[in-house]
C-alpha cells in the first residue's frame, strides 16, 4: 500500500504513543515551463507530457513573490508519486533533452521523501481511500514548504531558472539542501520529511509546531474524525 518500502514503523520521533506508525511516499514535483514539448517526441509519451502540462489542479496554482523579481510569478505544479507512469515520463523526457533551453517541465524535487505519522488504531493502510487521503495530505505538505522555500532568499530563486531557462534540473539543485533540513532520520537511516495526519477538528494536528515551520517531527497524532474532509490536498 505504501509507495516505497522505506519507513514503516515509529522512528525520529515521529507522532507520539506505540501506535503511531508513518505512511512514507517519495514525490517528483514538477513546475510547469516556459518550453514547448519537442516536436520529435515519441506520440505515447508527447501525449502524457501533454496532459501533465494541461491538467494542473487548481489547488496547485498560485502566485508567488520571488525575493529576486520585482512582480508576481505565477507557479504552476504537478506532483507525482516517484516511481508513477507520469513521473517516469517526466524523467525520461528531461534525459533525452539535456539541451533544451526553455524546458517545458522543471524539477522542483526528483523524489521528495516525506512521511505521514498516522495511528494504526485509527487507519487501516489496506483500504484504498486511506492511502489516497494520506497520499493528498503528502502532496498539499509538499506545495506548502516548497512555496516557502522558493520565497526564501536564502534559496536564490529566480523567474529565469523557475521557467526553466536554464534547464530542467537547475531548480532541484538550488532546492535540495533547503528542503532536507526539514528532514528527520528514521530507523534504517533513512531521512523523511514528517508530519501528523490531519484532524479536521484539531488545528494544532495539522498545523503542527507552526513556529518551527510547516512540518513538527514531534507532534502527537490526534484521531482522523473524517478522512473526506482531512484529504484537502489534490491530485497530481
Amino acid at each position: 500500500q505504501r509507495d516505497d518500502g522505506a519507513a514503516g514503523g515509529g522512528g525520529g520521533g515521529g507522532g507520539g504513543g506505540g501506535s503511531a506508525v508513518h505512511f512514507p511516499v517519495r514525490l517528483m514535483v514538477i513546475a510547469i515551463g516556459e518550453g514547448s514539448i519537442e516536436a520529435g517526441t515519441q506520440p505515447k509519451l508527447l501525449h502524457r507530457l501533454e496532459l501533465i502540462r494541461r491538467k494542473v489542479p487548481k489547488e496547485h496554482q498560485s502566485a508567488i513573490e520571488l525575493p529576486a523579481e520585482s512582480a508576481a510569478a505565477e507557479l504552476r505544479l504537478r506532483l507525482f508519486v516517484a516511481n508513477s507512469e507520469d513521473a517516469k515520463a517526466a524523467q525520461e523526457y528531461v534525459a533525452a533533452n539535456k539541451e533544451q533551453r526553455p524546458v517545458p517541465l522543471v524539477i522542483l524535487a526528483h523524489a521528495l521523501p516525506i512521511a505521514v505519522s498516522y495511528d494504526a488504531r485509527a487507519l487501516d493502510v489496506s483500504d484504498a481511500n486511506v492511502v489516497d487521503c494520506l497520499r493528498k495530505q503528502a502532496k498539499t505538505r509538499a506545495v506548502k514548504l516548497l512555496k516557502e522555500l522558493l520565497t526564501s532568499p536564502a534559496v536564490g530563486m529566480t523567474l529565469r531558472v523557475l521557467r526553466g531557462h536554464e534547464g530542467a534540473l537547475a531548480p532541484a539543485a538550488l532546492l535540495e539542501a533547503s528542503l532536507m533540513e526539514h528532514a528527520i532520520a528514521f530507523v534504517g537511516g533513512n531521512r523523511y520529511i514528517s508530519f501528523p495526519a490531519r484532524n479536521r477538528n484539531s488545528d494544532a494536528a495539522s498545523a503542527g509546531a507552526s513556529g518551527a515551520g510547516l512540518f513538527s517531527a514531534g507532534s502527537a497524532f490526534r484521531r482522523l474524525d473524517s478522512l473526506a474532509a482531512a484529504a484537502d490536498g489534490g491530485g497530481g
